[in-house]
Formats: structure tokens, C-alpha cells, sequence
């Protein structure tokens, strides 16, 4: 299967990010863009953004990946004092920790947005992308899809990650609107002219409920397709992983959800 690749909120799990890039070899994807939050979490932040540069970097900031900067440029004084049982905080400061300043200057310099065949990707919204808002509703997602919508050269088509879930929502239908069709339960086809923001669940810390599997996507722009996937890994592995880097329990039992152990 042709097409962009499309990942995001890796968050330091780098068993999944390893996983999910034999699959994306696997199905022949052309490009693979990643929607942000390489690290927080998870214990391998240093190895995921070894991993992403080396593929090109195509890449956008996610709000850990701020954090992370913003934690080194300040100092860890100004983080709360109960940080190391703060599953957020923890995965931050274990990241400014492990990355190196190449790796940190880095991260700085990834941009809001990239512009993409047929589309865009950010990590969290385009209406206001500092802030961080979560698409976590058709009414939380109308602001993007205003942006979207008088911004046609950006495509029409936005894909997100940060609400670690698989959704799509479209602006609402009429006679010079058109929306996004099911296809079935994991594809979505995107009418020429179609206004829509596709939010992609994480690959490091999937929330799917009872299913532990690494999530992506791939967007064919030729058939105007987006295909959701999953992709199983050694979560266990992960999780074992967390605890030996002394993070919080709660970063590794997150992945164990749903798994068959």
C-alpha cells in the first residue's frame, strides 16, 4: 500500500516506534510524517528521536517535546516538587535528562505544522496551536476545521495527534459540502472538496479500551483514503522498561491495558 505514513505521540516507547516502522516498511508507505510528542512516558526518548531524525525528520512540536525544551531552558527548580510520581513531569525530566543538546535544539526547531500531499499535519489543532486544545469533539474540532476550510492551501485535509484516539470529523454537510465516508470499521474516504481534521491515535501510549496495539495511519492522497492501523509489540517489554528507568508504575500498567499477559 502506497501512501504517507502518518505517526504520532511516539512518547519514548521505542519497542512500538520499532514495531509500527517494519509494518510502514512492510506496506510500502512513501513517506512517513509524525505528528509530535517524541518523547514524555516512556524510558527511550533519546533512542526515538535518534530513530526519527535518521528518517528525515519530517516532524512536528508536540506540547511534551515543548515541555521537554522549556523544562531545560528554566530549569527542573520550577517543576512542582512531587515531579517524580507525576506521570507527565517524570517522562519530561527523564527526557531532558537523556537527550543530548544536538537532540534538544532539535526538537526546539521542529515546527507547528507541515504541509503535506493533500493535506497538513499538526499535533494538536490550527486554530490556535499553542494552547494545545484537545479535538476531542465535533465542537472542539470547528475551529480547525475554520482553519482548514479558508486556508484551502493547506489542503482541506488536517491529521492531529495528542487526544491518542482514532477519530474524524467533517464540517457539517450541504449542497457544497461534502463530508467524509466510512468506508469500513478502519477507512475513511475524503470527496474532493472535503473539509475534515482525522485526530491519530498514539503509537506509544495507545488508549484504546481492552487493545494495547501501537496505533498509526496511512493516507493514500491518490484514492483521497485514510487507512487506521494497529500494530502488535512487546508492551511488556515497554512497560518493564519504564520501571527499570524509575518512572511512575502508572506510565507502564497504561500499556498493559488489554493485553494478554
Amino acid at each position: 500500500m502506497a501512501g504517507i505514513a502518518i505517526l504520532t505521540d511516539i512518547h519514548g516507547n521505542l519497542p512500538a516506534l520499532e514495531a509500527v516502522l517494519r509494518e510502514v516498511a512492510d506496506c510500502g508507505a512513501e513517506q512517513i510524517a509524525f505528528g509530535g510528542d517524541l518523547v514524555g512516558y516512556g524510558a527511550s526518548p533519546a533512542e526515538c528521536v535518534a530513530l526519527v531524525r535518521n528518517l528525515g525528520g519530517h516532524c512536528v512540536l508536540g506540547n511534551h517535546d515543548a515541555m521537554t525544551m522549556e523544562v531545560h531552558d528554566r530549569g527542573i527548580e520550577h517543576v512542582p516538587a512531587t515531579w517524580k510520581h507525576n506521570p507527565v513531569w517524570a517522562g519530561v525530566i527523564h527526557a531532558v535528562k537523556h537527550l543530548s543538546e544536538e537532540d534538544l535544539k532539535w526538537l526546539w526547531d521542529l515546527p507547528w505544522f507541515l504541509r503535506m500531499q493533500g493535506g497538513v499535519i499538526a499535533h494538536a489543532s490550527l486554530s490556535d496551536p499553542n494552547s494545545w486544545q484537545y479535538l476531542s469533539d465535533q465542537a472542539a474540532a470547528v475551529p480547525t476545521l475554520n482553519v482548514l476550510k479558508e486556508k484551502r492551501v493547506l489542503g482541506g485535509i488536517g491529521f492531529f495527534g495528542h487526544t491518542h484516539q482514532f477519530r474524524v470529523f467533517s464540517e457539517e454537510e450541504t449542497a457544497d459540502a461534502k463530508v467524509a465516508e466510512r468506508l469500513d470499521e478502519d477507512r475513511y474516504y475524503f470527496p474532493e472538496g472535503c473539509v475534515s481534521a482525522v485526530t491519530i491515535a498514539s503509537v506509544g501510549q495507545p488508549r484504546d479500551p481492552g487493545d494495547y496495539r501501537a496505533c498509526w495511519a496511512i493516507w493514500d492522497p491518490e484514492d483521497r483514503v485514510v487507512t487506521f492501523k494497529r500494530t502488535d509489540y512487546p508492551a511488556i517489554l515497554a512497560a518493564r522498561n519504564i520501571l527499570d528507568a524509575g518512572l511512575p508504575p502508572e506510565n507502564a500498567a497504561r500499556l498493559l491495558r488489554g493485553a494478554d499477559l
